[in-house]
C-alpha cells in the first residue's frame, strides 16, 4: 500500500480551482501557449477529484448510493423491506451518484487536452502522462455508467467551454457500442504510451492515485481494459471484439501487465485533510443500510444463514465483515471488550453468537417485526464497525484490486478464450482477497475496543466478536478452501452452472459489499451467482423488480434538450442493455 500523506500540496486549492467558471479559466489562461507545466498536473488532480464517488467510500457513496441503490440490484447488502425497496427513494437513490459528476470531470478533461494541444511539441512528451492519467482514471467511471444506464453523452460534453458555441449545451447521447469501442481502443493506447513514456517532473506530487509510478498507470489502465472487454465479451454485438482484448491482454502479460498481487493493487491513501480526507465506509451510518445479505453469510458459512461460524471450516473473511446477531433475536447485553466468544451460548445472557442476514425472499411482517422494532434489532448481523472497512481511517479506497483480475482470468480461461489453469486463477483469487482484508484489518485506525458507545446497535453487539486467528488460514489452508469450493459450495450442494458458476461465486463473495456495481454487473452478464429477489411487497411500487439498468439522472432529464428524443424511450428500468441477459435472476421479473 502507498503511503501518500505528503503528497498532493495544494490540493484542496486544486479542486477550487477544477470547479472555476470559464470566465476563471479565460482570465487566467488567455494564453494558453504559455500555460506552464504546473498547469497540466494540477489541472490533471483536480479532475480526477471528479471520481472521488465512484472510486472513494465518499458520505455520498455509502450514505445513499450504494446501500439505497446498487447493492440493492447486486444483493451484497441486506434488504430493508419497506415499500420501494429496489429504489426506496430517488432523491437519497441519486446522493453520490457518479454521474452528477461526469459532465465536469469530462469538461475538465477537455481543457487539458486543449492546453496540452497548445504546448510547443518539443515539451509535448514531457507533460503527456498528466492528460493520459486523468484519461485513464475518467474511463474507469465510464466503464460503470456505460455498464449503468447504456448510451450516454460523451464527445460534445465540455465543447462549450472550449469553443464557446452554446449548440453543445445539450449533448447528444451517442451509440454505446461506439463509446465502448472509443474508451477500450484509448486504453489500449494509453498503456503503450505508460510503458515508453516520459515521466514529468511534476508527476509523483500531484498524482493521488499511482504516486507518479508509470507502471503502475500501465497496470491500471490495462486492468481497466480488460475489466471493460469482459463487460461485453459474453453477449451482443461487441462479444468478438471484448473476446480480442482479452486474449490480447491475457495472452501476453509481459507486454500488458495487469495488478495481480496486493502490492500491486491501485487505491486512493486517505489524506488527512482535504477532499480525501475520507475514512472507510463515511457516511455508512444508518442501522437499515448495515444490514448484513443473507446470500452472502449463506456462501461464506457452512450452517447458513443464521448459524454459528465455525472456525478452519467457514469462511475466515466473514468476521471481518459482519458482526454477531443474537441466536434469537434478543437484545445483546453488555459484554467484556473484546470479547472472543469461545463458547457462544452462554446461559442466561442474551449474547450475540450468531451471523443472519436479511434476504430478499424473507416475509415481510417477520422483518419488520425484527429489524424496525428496536429490542429485537439484534436479529441481524450488520457491518462490522471499527473493522477493516466501517470507520477505518487507514482503508485505502480500492479501484483496482489483484483479486478481481484473477477472477477474470479464471473466467476467460474457463471459457476456453486463453490456456491456462482456470482453478489455479480461481484459487489465487480467494488467496488475494482473504490476504487483502486480513492485511487491511490488522492495520485498521481502531478496534472495537475503542468503541465506549453504551447502544447495543454501535457498542456491545459491535464488542462482541469472533476474531479469527489468521495464522490459521495460511496458504495450504487457503487452498485446500479454494479446492473444496471449486466443486461445491460451502455447504456441500454443486453448482447449478459448474466451475463456471464456482468462479462467479467466489468474485461476488470476494467483492462483498466493497463493488456492488461490479457484482450486480456480473450477475446481469452471466446470471451468476444464481440468486432469488421478491416483488417489491407495495402493490403501487414504480420499481417493483430489480433493475436491468439505471433510470438517468435529474439533470440529463430536465435539462439536456436531446434526452426526450435520444434517451427517453429507452429511460426504464426494464430494458436490457446489447451486453447483458434478462433472465439473470430467480424470482419475479420485468
Amino acid at each position: 500500500m502507498k503511503n501518500l500523506n505528503s503528497i498532493i500540496i495544494l490540493l484542496a486549492v486544486v479542486f477550487t480551482f477544477s470547479r472555476c467558471s470559464e470566465d476563471a479559466y479565460d482570465s487566467k489562461y488567455a494564453d494558453p501557449g504559455k500555460a506552464s507545466t504546473t498547469t497540466l498536473d494540477k489541472l490533471m488532480s483536480g479532475t480526477m477529484l471528479y471520481a472521488n464517488d465512484f472510486y472513494c467510500s465518499t458520505y455520498g457513496r455509502y450514505f445513499g448510493y450504494d446501500p439505497q441503490k446498487v447493492s440493492k440490484q447486486a444483493n451484497s447488502l441486506g434488504f430493508t423491506l419497506e415499500g420501494g425497496i429496489y429504489y426506496r427513494d430517488e432523491g437519497y437513490g441519486d446522493y453520490g451518484e457518479p454521474y452528477g459528476n461526469y459532465p465536469y470531470m469530462v469538461t475538465n478533461l477537455r481543457k487539458m487536452e486543449q492546453l496540452y494541444e497548445a504546448l510547443p511539441d518539443d515539451e509535448k512528451p514531457a507533460n503527456e502522462a498528466y492528460l493520459l492519467a486523468a484519461e485513464t482514471h475518467l474511463y474507469g467511471m465510464m466503464i460503470y455508467l456505460l455498464s449503468s444506464y447504456g448510451p450516454i453523452p460523451y464527445t460534445e460534453i465540455g465543447q462549450v467551454a472550449l469553443t464557446g458555441d452554446i449548440a453543445y449545451a445539450s449533448p447528444h447521447f451517442e451509440d454505446d457500442k461506439v463509446t465502448w469501442k472509443t474508451i477500450l481502443d484509448r486504453l489500449g493506447v494509453i498503456a503503450g504510451k505508460f510503458a515508453t513514456g516520459i515521466k514529468p517532473a511534476a508527476f509523483a506530487g500531484q498524482d493521488f492515485v499511482n504516486g507518479g509510478d508509470m507502471e503502475a498507470w500501465q497496470r491500471y489502465a490495462n486492468s481497466l481494459r480488460l475489466r471493460g472487454a469482459l463487460h461485453i465479451s459474453t453477449n451482443g454485438d461487441l462479444t468478438s471484439y471484448g473476446q480480442g482484448i482479452i486474449k490480447e491482454i491475457l495472452g501476453n502479460p509481459s507486454a500488458y501487465p495487469i495488478v495481480e498481487d496486493n502490492s500491486q493493487n491501485i487505491d486512493i491513501a486517505r489524506q488527512t485533510s482535504g477532499p480525501l480526507n475520507i475514512e472507510g465506509g463515511s457516511g455508512f451510518d444508518w442501522h437499515n443500510l448495515q444490514t448484513a445479505s443473507a446470500e452472502l453469510i449463506n456462501r461464506m458459512q457452512k450452517a447458513g444463514d443464521g448459524g454459528e461460524w465455525v472456525p478452519g471450516q467457514d469462511d475466515p473473511r466473514l468476521p471481518l465483515m459482519f458482526c454477531l446477531a443474537t441466536k434469537n433475536g434478543e437484545q445483546p447485553v453488555e459484554t467484556a471488550a473484546e470479547e472472543v466468544v469461545a463458547n457462544p451460548l452462554k446461559e442466561g445472557k442474551a449474547v450475540a453468537t450468531v451471523y443472519r442476514g436479511a434476504s430478499a425472499n424473507s416475509d415481510y411482517d417477520t422483518f419488520q417485526e425484527y429489524f424496525f422494532t428496536r429490542l429485537t434489532r439484534g436479529y441481524y448481523s450488520r457491518v462490522r464497525r471499527f473493522g477493516f472497512f466501517y470507520g477505518n481511517q487507514n482503508w485505502p479506497h480500492q479501484c483496482i484490486t489483484a483479486y478481481e483480475m484473477h477472477f477474470i482470468k479464471a473466467e476467460a480461461i474457463q471459457r476456453g478464450w486463453v490456456s491456462g489453469d482456470a482453478k489455479a486463477a480461481f484459487t489465487e483469487g480467494i488467496k488475494q482477497s482473504i490476504k487483502f482484508l486480513f492485511s487491511i484489518h490488522n492495520t485498521r485506525s481502531r478496534t472495537e475496543a475503542d468503541n465506549g458507545d453504551s447502544d447495543y446497535l454501535n457498542g456491545i453487539q459491535q464488542r462482541t466478536v469472533i476474531d479469527p486467528d489468521q495464522s490459521v488460514y495460511n496458504d495450504d489452508w487457503i487452498t485446500a478452501f479454494a479446492d473444496a469450493r471449486w466443486n461445491t459450495k460451502i455447504d456441500g450442494s454443486s453448482y447449478g452452472g459448474g466451475n463456471l458458476e464456482a468462479i462467479l461465486d467466489q468474485k461476488w463473495v470476494a467483492f462483498g459489499y466493497l463493488n456492488s456495481a461490479e457484482q450486480w454487473s456480473d450477475l446481469r452478464r452471466t446470471g451468476y451467482p444464481r440468486m432469488y429477489y421478491e416483488k417489491d411487497h407495495d402493490p403501487t411500487a414504480p420499481y417493483p423488480y430489480p433493475y436491468n439498468r439505471f433510470r438517468y439522472v435529474d439533470s440529463e432529464r430536465n435539462y439536456n434538450a436531446n434526452f426526450q428524443t435520444e434517451a427517453a424511450p429507452h429511460d426504464n428500468c426494464s430494458e436490457v442493455l446489447f451486453w447483458a441477459i434478462a433472465d439473470w435472476h430467480d424470482g419475479p421479473k420485468w
